[in-house]
């Protein structure tokens, strides 16, 4: 089997610094046992907490048999964390599109020649053209843990209110979980594989967009070429298209029509990327986050034990791209 070399993932560390609660993710269902009868909370605010249950102890029947009350939250087991669909949502804000517009299926290729359509990946609801994002991102996961339990009261008249049903619609009193100062940890990964190549059929399942002959295939690459050079400035940026790219080590030389981007061209979307996650801000749900530093692994490792090695062992990781190359998967044949 041929073995594929160079740096096969870009990888890194984000730090990022905030204050109070951004992403609540809507606030979870909560139970309590009152006077031997189980009620639902409704005046409880409270964000997502990876691994919280309000359940405390279950039947042998898999049923819930106590629940905790709202203020009963161990911080040391459960975590704050802003999600990574949150996190993907503002990274590209800046590149807005309706994906129900007719413009994207008849003008995919601006879409394609974005930011958004080569690192964000899309699908196209109407014509299944897709990208499969080259970017992975996990949750931003908070390290403090400085969560408090507020108890509220609503200005204004404390008169209950009733519903049409005749029963209490309000109560003044009402209680949240909120936090202070935030320190988030997330890694991040960008698989140069997917990144490197734009299928442009659907032989494999996989067509970002469709074209009808070899000079279309053209014509979206030097596309794409523009678009990459005018973002960096770099005339070494090349995409090139083929009739037939085969990913290295298949069997057969059976492969796709697709457009393959050069070392450069790589280089410029892996910048592109940093920089976006570098500047990440939110300012939202009374709270804000930033991103304080990002620590970059051009991981050019060779064994699978490595993969994310960032994680491991901050000491064998590649700061600077440096004289390597980025690992190239596919040829033309």
């Amino acid at each position: 089997m041929e073995k594929v070399t160079g740096i096969k993932s870009v990888d890194f560390k984000i730090t990022a610094l905030g204050h109070g609660v951004v992403n609540w993710n809507g606030s979870p269902s909560l139970t309590i046992i009152n006077d031997n009868k189980f009620k639902n909370i409704t005046n409880h605010s409270m964000p997502k907490l990876r691994g919280y249950s309000n359940v405390k102890e279950f039947n042998e029947d898999g049923t819930a048999k106590f629940y905790k009350h709202p203020e009963d939250v161990d911080l040391s087991t459960v975590e704050l964390y802003i999600s990574q669909n949150c996190i993907r949502h503002h990274l590209f804000r800046g590149e807005h599109y309706n994906l129900n517009s007719p413009k994207l299926a008849e003008n995919i290729i601006s879409l394609l020649c974005s930011t958004t359509g080569l690192i964000r990946g899309y699908v196209n609801p109407k014509n299944e053209n897709k990208r499969t994002s080259p970017l992975l991102l996990t949750d931003f996961v908070d390290q403090l843990g400085n969560g408090n339990f507020e108890q509220m009261g609503r200005s204004g008249s404390k008169e209950k209110e009733t519903n049409k049903a005749g029963k209490d619609s309000s109560n003044s009193l009402f209680s949240k979980f909120t936090f202070g100062d935030t320190k988030y940890i997330s890694y991040g990964s960008i698989s140069i594989e997917q990144l490197q190549f734009i299928p442009l059929c659907a032989d494999f399942g996989r067509e970002s967009m469709k074209i009808n002959n070899h000079k279309e295939g053209k014509e979206v690459a030097e596309k794409l070429t523009d678009y990459l050079q005018t973002l960096s400035g770099n005339k070494n940026v090349i995409a090139e298209y083929h009739e037939n790219y085969v990913r290295r080590g298949s069997i057969f030389d059976e492969g796709e029509q697709g457009v393959l981007l050069n070392d450069d061209a790589i280089d410029v979307l892996v910048k592109q990327t940093i920089e976006l996650i570098t500047d990440l801000s939110i300012r939202q749900a009374k709270g804000y986050m930033y991103v304080d530093d990002v620590l970059v692994d051009y991981n050019n490792s060779q064994t699978a034990k490595d993969m994310f090695r960032i994680k491991k062992d901050e000491s064998q990781i590649l700061q600077e791209k440096g004289s390597n190359t980025y690992a190239v998967y596919y040829e033309g044949k």
